[in-house]
């Protein structure tokens, strides 16, 4: 598993984006391929901000997470 890679604000901007997007695909009046891509798109928004990792900022090597915040050092390893 990849370590923690996003910071608080764009969890949180990730999170609300996804949520919006959501609703927005989920009030359409109906449902078809753009919709349904939208909905992946707003489900992976809404991951990264629950799990505070981006698989594509992982790639490029991109990191958010502020060096001396604590919920960043921690590992993620199972007991």
């Amino acid at each position: 598993m990849i370590e923690r890679n996003l910071g608080n604000f764009e969890r949180v901007l990730r999170l609300l984006a996804g949520i919006a997007i959501g609703i927005w695909a989920l009030a359409q009046p109906s449902m078809n391929g753009i919709e349904l891509f939208v909905m992946v798109i707003s489900i992976l928004l809404m991951m990264n901000g629950i799990f505070s990792r981006c698989y594509l900022w992982f790639v490029l090597d991109i990191n958010s997470c502020s060096d001396n915040s604590e919920e960043c050092r921690q590992s993620n390893t199972l007991c």
